[in-house]
């Protein structure tokens, strides 16, 4: 799974270029790594977050190309949020992710940035640069 996640960033980097957030710290102090359950329900977290985040982000593709790759790359964060559902193995594992119409959640950028900012130790602004 980590080196899928690395592929994909190389591939948005090289997508999106200089107009890219810069890298990213995260804050992960509200994970407990000594635990199996916490280590488990923070990956389902990242993994539904990032095919939420996907899905909404579909519709601000121009570029047919470029739209049928992360189309690709959704599906395999969707393999990865159902590899991670099967290990914690909730009673319905699709509760949260799949409405009533068979369709995955969708998130906007600003949703996501919303759901992600318990990681980040700033805050993002809508022009896509962090702040303190």
């Amino acid at each position: 799974m980590r080196d899928h996640e690395v592929i994909h960033r190389e591939f948005f980097r090289q997508l999106i270029g200089s107009t890219a957030l810069p890298n990213l710290e995260f804050n992960f102090t509200s994970i407990n790594f000594t635990t199996r359950a916490g280590v488990l329900a923070a990956a389902r977290t990242f993994e539904d977050l990032g095919v939420a985040a996907y899905n909404g982000a579909a519709k601000l593709f121009t570029s047919k190309a470029n739209l049928v790759l992360v189309g690709k790359i959704a599906s395999v964060e969707a393999r990865h949020a159902a590899f991670i559902r099967d290990l914690v193995q909730p009673a319905n594992p699709f509760d949260e992710v799949v409405g009533a119409s068979g369709l995955g959640a969708v998130l906007t950028p600003t949703q996501v940035l919303a759901a992600a900012a318990v990681f980040l130790p700033y805050t993002i602004l809508s022009s896509g640069l962090p702040t303190a």
